[in-house]
């Protein structure tokens, strides 16, 4: 049986400031009534932003540049069939935008931007990009350097083996050879600097021989192409995924070694985030709300991981 951890979103979410309509400005006509109304239609001041903001700098651009993993399925990768980004995250992040224009009364294009993991979640981005929308899950140490939303959907880690193994335990992994995602929490899980609000977080095998590879998924992609590994840890739905395109590893049938929340990602050392994280949180909470998420969800992880377990 899984555990369940009470995980409770962030639930504030600010409100944006208005403008009033500013003195000297040309004079306009009176708004009419509405039918069936008595007196004259209320107008409200559109709300502006900090120019010198990150949203201020969105609508100026008129773009917003988000970081994804052209190799990172079932939630990003690039389709060369297409030619286009596809996964659980890609919808999030082309629906969050189409959002974010209708709510700015702009359109906002996408960019992609593909930078590393590690540099991602290292923060001072330097401008480089805007936004994370990339299953980055928040811990301790990551609320340093980068602001994050309320949380869009909640994770858990997993443990592979190979099909042949025998191992069945995460007690049977002590000083044994494992795969993991460079900077990922799987990695500092293992390396016992993980720092999550879960309980429950299991302690890692002793004394492992740990390989970082840029990605989780190249951990699965090195033991399809002969690699042998003990063992690989990585997102548990990540390796499902592998193991319905072949790969020969098989889930081990434990409780989970940790739950996260995940979540967008701003720069804290970039221009002030404050703004955006109000529309960001808006959009998020309407995404659960209306349903889009867990049709993502369903649609690209085959099951609705939207919702605190």
């Amino acid at each position: 049986m899984r555990k369940s951890l009470r995980l409770t979103a962030l639930a504030s979410i600010a409100v944006l400031m208005v403008a009033a309509c500013g003195a000297g400005a040309s004079p306009t006509p009176a708004p009419t009534a509405a039918p069936g109304t008595q007196g004259p239609a209320t107008e409200l001041p559109a709300p502006t932003y900090d120019p010198a903001s990150l949203l201020g700098k969105v609508i100026a651009d008129g773009k917003i540049r988000i970081s994804t993993d052209p190799n990172y399925a079932p939630y990003s990768f690039f389709d060369t069939a297409t030619n286009k980004y596809t996964g659980f995250d890609t919808a999030t992040a082309e629906e969050t935008v189409k959002r974010l224009s209708a709510k700015l009364g702009k359109e906002i294009a996408l960019e992609w931007q593909t930078p590393t993991w590690d540099l991602i979640t290292a923060g001072s981005w330097g401008g480089r990009w805007d936004m994370s929308i990339g299953s980055m899950s928040v811990t301790k140490g990551r609320e340093k350097v980068v602001d994050f939303a309320d949380p869009y959907y909640f994770d858990y880690g997993s443990i592979a083996v190979g099909t042949d193994s025998t191992i069945t335990s995460v007690k049977e992994l002590d000083g044994k050879n494992i795969c993991v995602g460079a900077s990922t929490t799987y990695e500092q899980w293992l390396q016992g600097t993980l720092e999550i609000p879960d309980p429950n977080m299991a302690p890692p095998p002793a004394g492992a021989n740990i390989t970082s590879l840029p990605t989780d998924n190249e951990c699965l992609q090195a033991q399809a192409a002969g690699r042998k590994f003990d063992a690989i840890v990585a997102n548990e739905n990540s390796l499902a995924n592998g193991v319905k395109e072949g790969i020969p590893i098989k889930i081990l049938d434990i409780e989970p070694p940790f739950l996260v929340q995940v979540a967008f990602a701003l720069d804290k050392s970039g221009p002030p985030t404050a703004e955006m994280l109000a529309v960001l949180n808006e959009i998020v909470a309407d995404m659960h709300a209306d349903g889009t998420l867990s049709k993502f969800s369903d649609e690209h992880l085959g099951k609705d991981v939207t919702k605190a377990p």
